[in-house]
């Protein structure tokens, strides 16, 4: 197993080289990535919101739509690897920022956006549990977690992180590993976070949402 340092120098090296074609028609792996928009837009959709932070965001595409959908609103992005931050700002959205910054140490007050999303990004998380926090820290009372990874049966997920991490990781990849929904439930619980909605879905994919409580 290796460190939480060498698992993050590993996915900044992975997406320094993705984020030249991450937003193309020719993004190979990453075209998966899209898959996981709708769901995160549907779930936007139940209810009003102003701010908010999207945790991994790449290059920004998630925001990228909501700014086409809601260029009223307000938009942070941050992501550990400094290329994909470079390529998100030239991007020049309305109402947007976007910086460098450790999902599991955001850089953030307390009680400042009504929402947080997560696309496919917590799979490369080494403390899991820190990201959870963070995200119940910065969300005000009230405010959403909404979060999309890889998840499956509880002995497919144990065969994918003994067998496809391991791969991914030799290939290059920062993969740490994938969750159970019952790992992702105590996350949550231990964050201080009400699951709402927790599912496995097609395509091997997780759907959390979760609410941080009034009074917190």
């Amino acid at each position: 197993m290796k460190s939480e340092s060498q698992y993050k120098e590993l996915t900044i090296k992975e997406f320094t080289k993705a984020a030249e074609i991450y937003d193309s028609g020719h993004a190979g792996i990453y075209e998966l990535c899209k898959d996981d928009y709708p769901p995160i837009l549907e779930e936007l959709e139940k209810e009003p919101f102003d701010t908010l932070l999207d945790v991994g965001c790449g290059t920004g595409p998630m925001i990228e739509l909501l700014c086409a959908k809601y260029p009223q609103k307000h938009y942070t992005g941050v992501d550990i690897t400094p290329k994909m931050i470079e390529t998100a700002n030239a991007k020049n959205l309305p109402n947007t920022v976007f910086r460098v910054a450790d999902s599991e140490n955001l850089p953030f007050e307390a009680d400042r956006f009504d929402a947080v999303i997560c696309a496919n990004s917590f799979h490369h998380y080494p403390n899991p549990q820190k990201f959870f926090d963070g995200v119940r820290k910065v969300l005000k009372p009230g405010g959403r977690l909404i979060l999309r990874d890889y998840t499956s049966f509880d002995w497919l997920v144990w065969l994918m992180n003994r067998v496809e991490m391991p791969l991914a990781n030799m290939a290059g990849h920062g993969d740490v590993r994938a969750y159970t929904r019952s790992e992702v439930r105590r996350f949550c619980d231990q964050a201080g976070l009400k699951v709402e909605t927790l599912e496995a879905r097609k395509k091997f994919r997780l759907h959390l949402a979760a609410r941080k409580p009034l009074g917190m």
